[in-house]
This record gives C-alpha cells, structure tokens and sequence, in this order.
C-alpha cells in the first residue's frame, strides 16, 4: 500500500470517528442517565418505553400554553409523533395525521411533540401546514430522550390502557398508520 492511500484511509477513518462522537456526545444521542431522567420536572420513567411497556408519562406544553399529561388521555388510543420542522419525512407525514384528526374519532388523540424548537418557529410550521391537531413543545428534547427517540419522525401508539403497542421510526404511510389504528381496532 502506498503512503497516501495509507493517508487517505487512516484521515477518513479518524474523520469519521470523531463525527461518530460528535454525534453521540454532543447531539445526545446515548441514552439518557436513567437518574437524569427521574429528575427531568414534569417527566416520570418508571417504566421503560418500548412495544409492550407502559408510555412513560410526561407533561408538556401546546401552542396555546395549555398544559398536557399523558395520562389525561388514558381510555384513548393516542397517536405520538416526534419531528421537526427541518425533517423532510416529518413534513410529507403531516397531512395524514390531519386527516386522521379532521374524522374526529372519539377514542383517538395526536400528539405532535416537537423537537426542542423556538414556539415561533413551530407555529408558523403549523400555520402552513394548516395543522389543528396538538401540538407539544418539549424544551430541551427531555420526553425525547425519555422515550429514545433517535431520529425523526418517530411514532409512538399507545392503546387505551397506557401501553405502547407500535413504535415506528421513519416516514409512516397513511396506510401503515391506519393497519396500525386497525389493529387496535380503530377503523373497525
């Protein structure tokens, strides 16, 4: 091997360690220190938050400042959605969980948790998307890290008892969101 492709190599190697760090130290990308989480004001982790587990409860703040707990919506099935206004997947998504909203279904809630952005930002989001589903503001990323989101958008579905049954990251399809809502038995 040849000293510059030795070079090359050994500078892409170290290039792309250091943005692995970067990544995981700084953005927040590890889990969360589980005694940082208890101490996170309107957050409680006594569970965990994967398929099959309680939904960690949390209380966040909307657009009007209102505030909301999970927990209020016990009996529901309550759609959790975690974006961004910069995600691209986050803004094709929108409209479905509009349109779900809009049927205005008796046992279904959607929540919109954004990602840590200034409230102006996130309402003028809303405006163009003509959104009037709830939306969350979650400062610091806190519930985001309590439920381990790792990229957006990410998908949540909790059923009636608190228990979260889908856990989705990615785009989610119309039709994917509403197999899901069916086999809770929404769409029945």
């Amino acid at each position: 091997m040849k000293r510059n492709e030795f070079l090359v190599i050994a500078a892409g190697l170290f290039v792309g360690a250091g943005l692995a760090l970067f990544i995981y130290y700084v953005l927040g990308l590890r889990d969360a220190n589980p005694e940082e989480i208890e101490e996170i004001p309107g957050v409680n982790l006594p569970e965990s938050a994967s398929i099959g587990s309680r939904a960690p409860e949390f209380e966040l703040v909307d657009l009007d400042g209102q505030t909301m707990k999970l927990s209020e919506m016990r009996g529901k099935i309550v759609v959790i959605n975690f974006w961004a206004t910069w995600c691209e997947p986050c803004k094709v998504e929108m409209p479905f969980f509009e349109k779900l909203h809009q049927k205005e279904l008796e046992n279904l809630e959607i929540l919109g948790i954004n990602f840590d952005e200034p409230s102006l930002q996130v309402e003028q989001f809303v405006e163009d998307y003509d959104l009037h589903f709830t939306i969350l503001l979650d400062p610091g990323g806190k519930v985001q890290q309590v439920y381990r989101v790792r990229g957006y958008p990410t998908t949540l579905i909790v059923d009636g008892d608190g228990i979260i049954r889908y856990h989705h990251i990615g785009l989610i399809t119309e039709d994917q969101l509403e197999h899901y809502l069916s086999d809770l038995g929404e769409f029945e």
